[in-house]
């Protein structure tokens, strides 16, 4: 046990606590690219409507692989708390309790959405031309939906248990396995049919989730050398709403970043067609990456802000802050200029030869990479307070963010930029673009409010 936790109680310096979240950060990337790679592959040998589809129905399949990245970072920051208390007999029977919970709720789900899929397509308003596309992709994804979750559980909780590096190897082997699939599923059998070439996407990713979501549940059954084993559970509904309340703010920021994306498909779809989508589409893959890597260091830290919380080390604490801010404002503006550079590229990459869509592409992503400037620190904010077992606080800044300023400036920026710089459809076209660089501002300036107002209750400052 002292050796094992050796390292969630040693001081870093910038480049040490950058190199220990690494692993955790590629796990999270490697894995959001599962959806990126089909993106591909479809794009290219299934055509715009295909390729429009997949991402019409994707916001489906994340809302409820959300419930996993809940029951992960929520679950990971109390089992994480009672390991720095000592405690390891009753983290092993809580991390082991959550976990089957978190498999009877995925399997209930998956009969569900089975059976409510054709109508809760229809209610997203997608057209007759995506809705073979839409269906063929998805039954074959359902079945997996247990494995989604369970991969982004334990995602957080081989972090908590000392084990990131093993993480990152069993997201590697998913995306290999999920790669291969696409480049003979879609590449060579679909033949350029489009209903086979999403159907291949599909089992591909489905092959992806089985090594990410069931290899790490049969690692923690067995005998293993990490902080934690699946074995007997502790029966303790209160701990389980503790961890959902502790995991609410990342539900609710997949849940509220799922919502928003059928928003924005449904403007595009209403102002440019299938092709606005598209666009979309390749603009919220590029987004997915930040998004992933920024979950990913906080997946990574939080288990260190829990441990050391739970022991009581204030000095740690305050330096896992300090040293924490400045990897987030550092990749944040880093990726910003990346991004931009490679806007051009990025967009060829999903465009098929599409000058229309490329044009439409390079437009939308040298805009909306520009939010990536504020978008680590709500990420960062929120997942502090989950590691603290606030879940309140983190809720309240993952609601406001996402289903208050995004869904409030989703609305009046168009608006704003269609009187001010012209009542023109390009303006409100442009204008919608830009409402996510002001939502995440504001969302930056709510998190320092709240990082000012909680330092004396953490004396993490």
């Amino acid at each position: 046990m002292e050796d094992n936790t050796q390292a969630l109680t040693q001081r870093f310096t910038l480049g040490k606590l950058f190199r220990y979240v690494l692993p955790t950060i590629f796990a999270v990337l490697l894995a959001s690219l599962y959806t990126i790679v089909d993106g591909i592959f479809v794009s290219n040998y299934g055509g715009t409507t295909a390729f429009a589809a997949i991402n019409q129905v994707s916001p489906i399949f994340m809302i409820i692989a959300a419930i996993g990245f809940m029951f992960g970072t929520g679950g990971s920051a109390l089992v994480g708390k009672v390991l720095g208390e000592g405690d390891r007999e009753r983290a092993n029977r809580l991390f082991s309790y959550i976990a089957y919970a978190l498999i009877i709720i995925g399997i209930i789900c998956s009969v569900a959405l089975w059976f409510a899929l054709e109508p809760l397509l229809n209610l997203l308003g997608v057209t007759e031309t995506m809705m073979p596309f839409c269906l063929a992709y998805s039954r074959i994804l359902i079945p997996a939906l247990t494995l989604f979750m369970l991969q982004f559980y334990f995602q957080s909780f081989l972090a908590t248990a000392k084990k990131p590096g093993l993480g990152l190897l069993f997201t590697i082997l998913a995306g290999i396995t999920n790669t291969a699939g696409d480049a003979i599923l879609v590449g060579v059998v679909s033949q350029g049919d489009p209903i086979r070439a999403v159907q291949g996407a599909a089992l591909a990713t489905a092959g992806g989730l089985f090594i990410g979501g069931l290899v790490p549940l049969i690692y923690f059954a067995c005998k293993n050398s990490s902080l934690l084993r699946l074995g007997k559970p502790e029966t303790d509904v209160k701990a389980l709403g503790k961890a959902c309340g502790n995991g609410s703010s990342e539900f609710f920021t997949n849940i509220s970043a799922s919502v928003i994306n059928v928003v924005y498909n449904s403007l595009f779809l209403y102002m440019i067609g299938d092709m606005g989508v598209a666009a979309y589409g390749t603009v919220g893959y590029v987004n997915s990456i930040f998004t992933a890597i920024a979950s990913g260091f906080v997946l990574g830290v939080s288990p260190l802000i829990s441990y050391n919380y739970g022991a009581g080390n204030t000095d740690n604490l305050k330096n896992l802050y300090k040293k924490s801010l400045w990897i987030v404002i550092i990749f944040s503006v880093v990726s910003t200029v990346i991004i931009e550079l490679l806007s051009h590229p990025l967009a060829g990459a999903f465009s098929h030869g599409d000058e229309k869509l490329m044009q439409i592409t390079i437009d939308g992503l040298s805009i909306f990479t520009l939010s990536f400037l504020f978008k680590g620190i709500p990420t960062f904010g929120s997942g502090l307070f989950t590691a603290f077992n606030n879940g309140k606080v983190s809720a309240i800044i993952a609601i406001v963010r996402t289903l208050v300023f995004n869904m409030a400036t989703i609305v009046l920026v168009p608006i704003i930029f269609f009187h001010v710089f012209g009542s023109s459809y390009e303006a409100a076209f442009y204008g919608v673009w830009y409402s996510v660089v002001f939502s995440e501002l504001l969302a930056t300036l709510m998190c320092f409010l709240f990082f000012k107002k909680y330092k004396k209750k953490y004396q993490y400052a």
